[in-house]
């Protein structure tokens, strides 16, 4: 729960609060794949405690909901790749 106390500090203090939050969102989830561990993990570890597990649950959707169009993709990356190497 401490990680979540330094995520609202960190908020609270941010210039750019929405930047804040998307960058955040971006860092957790990179791509579909770590949102779906991270959720089957959360669903593991809280799962006899549902008032967390959904209170995390939600945060974490609009974490995805949020990251989901900047996600890491092997395509963009082999593009991004590309793009460097023939810019040499």
């Amino acid at each position: 729960m401490q990680s979540y106390k330094e995520r609202i500090k960190k908020l609270r203090q941010a210039e750019e609060p929405q930047e804040y939050v998307l960058k955040l969102a971006m860092t957790i989830f990179p791509n579909k794949d770590k949102y779906d561990k991270i959720m089957d993990d959360y669903k593991s570890w809280y799962g006899q405690d549902p008032k967390i597990l959904n209170s995390i649950i939600e945060l974490y959707k609009l974490y995805h909901k949020l990251a989901k169009d900047y996600f890491v993709t092997e395509d963009k990356v082999n593009e991004e790749t590309e793009d460097f190497l023939s810019s040499l």
